[in-house]
């Protein structure tokens, strides 16, 4: 899609925002892992470095080496009846594994953490063990904090469940209840859809929604925050939210809050997609949304919507506005602001944006990456670009290819080190699906 067009969708006439000249390149793209495996994660920890593991008996870690990584070695043990599901780190290598365990009397959310010497605790199981529970979501602080949430089955229906573990804590608190049972509709039993979102000293912002199906009506969108105690404060309705908002939260350091989201909209309530966004600290309600930009109705793929803090409060939200054809990507947005400060102009970085991912970093330093499909000859091509933003804050650098053009690269994940590296990781194939090998880039000084 041409941003002649995306633009015209939004009823918008101009052009790109300046970039900022590139400060670093980005290294060659290197195999982290030949084997075939999805939804691999970049880490901070260890000077950067990759997780591998989803759905897979164990995780295995890639720990960096010059420009390059060491080979994976695995962190976690099988278990037959155990499969990973989240895995995350803390800045200083701990590690802390979500696994679904399949087993009598009752399917449950386990996690295991794994030290910096690769000591193993665990797995513990961390979910209500009197009914079933299915679909975790977890996301790890620089400092430890972890929030877990997941769908857990009580007779009247799926509801949210949710635990933090606080830093230094040697494992997660009491799981809490944080949602009514999801309806019975549209001749089925809803389950909610989760995001989570972890921040230091033991704080964390969650979401949830029940949506995702044409059949059903548009909802808000709830949210919970907790503070240094942990805990989850009242349920929070935040409305325009769609048939299922695509979603991106943050936590900043001194307990910031942003909550991102794109308001999709299924059959038979098509319209305009807006970005909103709430803002306010963990362990209070947050402010209404505010809509920063608004889009046609043509939604893609994977995620559209992503939220970060830096080191220095700096929030940033960065969403691919759609246009009016589906799956055909969105104009790249960016919008800035300071740690009491206010969204500037939106910066617009490129165009066929699709799964956009995001990470802050030290200072106002941040990294971003998205991938983007080409056609040739009739032949659909996919690459992974990135920008990046350094300490002293500004406008982020222009759109780089950072995938090598060999082979199809999707799906990336983006982290940043303490020290201001940035790390791209993603898969490839030749057949444009959501698995393949895995690949990774680095960016030394952010």
């Amino acid at each position: 899609m041409s941003l002649r067009h995306t633009l015209l969708a939004a009823g918008v006439v101009g052009a790109f925002t300046a970039s900022a000249p590139a400060l670093a390149a980005w290294s060659a793209p290197v195999t982290v892992d030949s084997r075939s495996t999805a939804d691999p994660l970049a880490e901070g920890a260890f000077g950067g470095s990759v997780l591998t593991g989803w759905l897979d008996p164990t995780v295995s870690l890639a720990k960096r080496s010059g420009d390059a990584f060491g080979p994976l070695t695995p962190i976690t043990v099988a278990d037959p009846y155990e499969r990973v599901w989240e895995p995350d780190m803390a800045d200083d290598g701990e590690a802390i594994v979500l696994t679904l365990r399949r087993h009598k009397p009752t399917q449950r959310i386990r996690a295991t953490f794994v030290a910096l010497d690769g000591t193993r605790t665990g797995p513990l199981t961390i979910s209500d063990r009197s009914h079933s529970a299915s679909q975790p979501s977890l996301d790890v602080a620089p400092d430890g904090t972890a929030v877990a949430a997941w769908q857990w089955h009580d007779k009247a229906g799926w509801r949210v469940q949710a635990a933090i573990r606080r830093p230094g804590e040697p494992r997660f608190d009491k799981p809490q209840t944080v949602s009514p049972p999801a309806p019975f509709l549209a001749g089925s039993r809803q389950r909610p859809w989760i995001n989570v979102a972890a921040g230091p000293g033991g704080r964390a912002v969650l979401t949830w929604q029940i949506g995702g199906d044409y059949q059903l009506p548009e909802s808000s969108l709830h949210v919970l925050t907790a503070g240094t105690d942990g805990v989850f404060g009242a349920d929070q309705e935040l409305g325009d939210a769609g048939g299922l908002a695509d979603v991106g939260l943050a936590v900043g350091p001194s307990g910031a809050v942003q909550v991102a989201y794109a308001d999709q909209h299924y059959y038979g309530h098509e319209g305009p997609v807006s970005l909103h966004v709430a803002q306010g600290v963990a362990g209070a309600p947050l402010a209404g949304p505010d809509v920063l930009s608004t889009g046609g109705k043509g939604t893609s793929s994977g995620s559209q919507v992503a939220a970060a803090f830096s080191a220095d409060g700096t929030a940033t939200v960065a969403w691919a506005k759609p246009g009016t054809d589906y799956e055909a990507g969105g104009t790249l947005e960016v919008f800035t602001r300071g740690a009491d400060g206010a969204f500037g102009a939106a910066q617009q970085l490129a165009t066929g944006a699709e799964g956009v991912v995001l990470a802050g970093g030290p200072g106002g330093s941040a990294v971003l990456s998205w991938m983007r499909g080409t056609t040739t000859a009739n032949h659909l091509r996919w690459t992974v670009h990135a920008a990046t933003r350094p300490q002293a804050g500004g406008p982020f650098a222009a759109d780089e290819t950072i995938s090598a053009t060999d082979r199809n690269a999707l799906w990336p994940s983006v982290a940043m080190t303490p020290a201001g590296d940035a790390i791209a990781v993603w898969v490839t194939n030749t057949d444009g699906s959501g698995g393949g090998q895995v690949a990774a880039a680095l960016n030394p000084g952010g």
